[in-house]
């Protein structure tokens, strides 16, 4: 069993603060591929959280469905990741308007061909934190 828990104001405060880190970041002269590619990530994590949140919030899902809702937030996770890193370096690319871009085209390219195995890791790891987080659950005593 597993019971998402409902949209509340912690995640509220987070969806700002992600918004203040990344104006920060919009502003930095730096071409770095981590610090975009951790951004884009947490967008799409940030996203995702706000998302089945607000949808799913306060509903319980048997343990065959919870596993299916894990590998496909995961999936989407991992896809929406490469996505938003392409997003976040055209944004930067046009913010900056330098001759030379931050980010050129052959590396927003390559991004975008590792989206797929992107998804495959986001599979395997909510999955993972799902069998996780059912482990903690039965180690403290508590069901669901």
């Amino acid at each position: 069993m597993l019971t998402i828990p409902k949209l509340g104001s912690r995640l509220r405060l987070s969806a700002l603060g992600y918004g203040v880190i990344l104006f920060i970041w919009s502003s930095l002269e730096d071409n770095s591929v981590l610090p975009v590619a951790l951004l884009g990530s947490g967008l799409t994590l940030l996203l995702g959280a706000l998302w089945v949140a607000a949808r799913f919030g306060g509903k319980t899902f048997a343990a065959r469905s919870a596993l299916l809702f894990a590998a496909l937030a995961g999936a989407a996770t991992g896809l929406g990741s490469g996505l938003a890193v392409v997003l976040l370096m055209l944004i930067k690319n046009g913010l900056h308007a330098h001759l030379f871009p931050d980010y050129p085209f052959g590396l927003i390219v390559d991004i975008l061909a590792r989206a797929p195995l992107w998804a495959l890791a986001g599979i395997f790891a909510g999955i993972g934190l799902l069998l996780a987080l059912w482990a903690i659950k039965q180690k403290d005593g508590k069901q669901g």
